[in-house]
């Protein structure tokens, strides 16, 4: 789990996004290296929560930021659930933190910034800046759709990728390649890459992730039909034959779907 003129992201849409983002360890496993125990950090965009609890076992304190009530209603449950003192969810916008000036040591975006239109992707790291102490590190991973890998492959496939592709291309033709400009995107707004890399989310792991992904997947294009057709950017024969196309995906025993996140450190 998308006009190129436009300068913002439609509204985020809830299905796709879960479809397309990884949360737990292995989505903050890059970063853990870098960091300290003595070190507070904060995850920007944090969702539910887990990323964020996963972070919290390498410092002192690890605090969530998310706009969305029900989001950080569903991560202060995770909290209470494991009773994580160094771990606390703020409702709040990335583009207003709730911190002073230097006062946090890291900070964290996971499939947030590739979301983002230019003014806000701006403001959202001069934001991330402003609160980070001198030499602090921000730690982003986001997708890049030319990294992805799938197998066995068919049209009704890649018009399937094509159409959520089509989506985000609404605010931005270079978000769905926006993961492997990260470190540029990162100096070009007053950081210093320290580290680049790469890794999958594996949507093909078992026949029971396959099964999972086939109906995320369709889900997601039932979710999207709307805007798709709505802004001429999809027929709706077109949205059944991708739905399809996972199905006969999913029948394959050798099916393969593992979707690129690029991942960069980098310091203030």
């Amino acid at each position: 789990m998308v006009q190129q003129a436009a300068t913002a992201m439609p509204v985020h849409n809830s299905v796709i996004v879960d479809f397309q983002s990884k949360r737990g360890d292995s989505s903050a496993a890059f970063f853990l290296p870098f960091l300290k125990q003595e070190m507070i950090l904060v995850d920007i965009g944090c969702g539910p929560g887990t990323i964020t609890a996963a972070l919290a076992n390498s410092v002192k304190s690890a605090i969530g930021i998310d706009r969305e009530p029900k989001a950080i209603e569903r991560a202060r449950r995770l909290a209470r659930e494991q009773g994580a003192a160094a771990l606390r969810f703020i409702e709040a916008d990335m583009a207003s933190l709730p911190f002073g000036d230097s006062e946090v040591d890291a900070v964290f975006f996971h499939a947030v910034l590739y979301h983002l239109g230019a003014p806000e992707l701006a403001r959202a790291l001069a934001e991330a800046r402003r609160v980070l102490r001198p030499g602090g590190l921000i730690g982003v991973r986001d997708s890049d759709a030319g990294g992805n890998i799938l197998f066995p492959e068919s049209a009704g496939l890649t018009l399937s990728l094509d159409l959520w592709n089509r989506w985000y291309r609404q605010a931005d033709a270079d978000s769905v390649r926006f993961g492997r400009r990260q470190g540029a995107v990162l100096r070009a707004n007053g950081f210093t890459p320290v580290w680049s890399g790469a890794s999958f989310v594996n949507h093909s792991a078992d026949a029971a992730t396959r099964r999972e992904t086939i109906a995320d997947a369709k889900r997601s294009l039932e979710a999207l039909r709307h805007d798709l057709i709505a802004n001429g950017l999809a027929r709706d024969t077109e949205i059944q034959q991708a739905c399809r196309a996972w199905d006969v995906w999913g029948s394959h025993p050798d099916a393969i779907y593992l979707r690129c996140r690029c991942e960069c450190v980098a310091r203030k």
